[in-house]
């Protein structure tokens, strides 16, 4: 597989840890703090009791527990419905990437998160948000690698549009919930979007190399 191929991924995923560290370098700022709350205003104007419990579903989908399930249900259909190991390789090393590397952020940063209109309990620190991390990270990294199995194309944009309104439902659900400042969801998305990049290029340049092997 030709390099120029891997350009774009690699130039989005430089860009986006750019992009990150530049937020993380304002989000302090007034300006910042008074869009954040432009837009918690906004999104927390109307809470019914139904909505509430639906974005309670959405954001605990993408908790820690549902991950390593979801990692465990694709892993064996990945290993005994397609044969193959790789695929279960690199989304376990997305999640485990994503969620140490999560951890290390927020211990560097140290933000509170919001204390107002908060709708659930949760201890840790808020910046950046890891259940947008995880969303568009590994389940980004999930949907492309069933997107890569569909067989027609109706199905691949189906997955591919159900997986651009999921991450977006979760990242809002954070904000929506009070547990995150919309900038939190927003560093995730840099953060875990840089990586879900990272770990497609690791995926197609393990392709070209067993294909390779099998050749020669």
């Amino acid at each position: 597989m030709k390099k120029s191929i891997h350009l774009p991924y690699f130039l989005g995923f430089l860009l986006l840890f750019i992009f990150f560290f530049l937020l993380a370098a304002v989000y302090r700022e007034a300006g910042v703090k008074r869009l954040d709350q432009t837009v918690i205003d906004a999104v927390t104007a109307y809470q019914p009791h139904e909505l509430t419990r639906a974005f309670i579903v959405i954001t605990n989908s993408a908790a820690r527990t549902n991950e390593f399930i979801v990692l465990a249900v694709f892993s064996a259909f990945f290993i005994l419905g397609r044969r193959s190991w790789l695929e279960p390789v690199i989304l376990g090393s997305c999640l485990f990437v994503i969620r140490y590397g999560n951890a290390f952020l927020k211990g560097i940063y140290e933000r509170k998160r919001p204390s107002l209109h908060r709708l659930v309990d949760i201890g840790g620190y808020s910046f950046p948000s890891g259940h947008a991390m995880i969303s568009i990270g590994f389940f980004g990294l999930l949907f492309y690698l069933l997107v890569r199995q569909a067989k027609h194309s109706w199905v691949r944009r189906l997955i591919t549009a159900g997986g651009c309104v999921y991450i977006v439902l979760v990242g809002l659900s954070r904000v929506y919930l009070g547990v995150h400042y919309p900038s939190d969801v927003l560093a995730g998305f840099l953060a875990g979007g840089s990586l879900l990049l990272f770990f497609i290029v690791t995926y197609r340049l393990m392709i070209s190399i067993l294909k390779h092997e099998r050749n020669s």
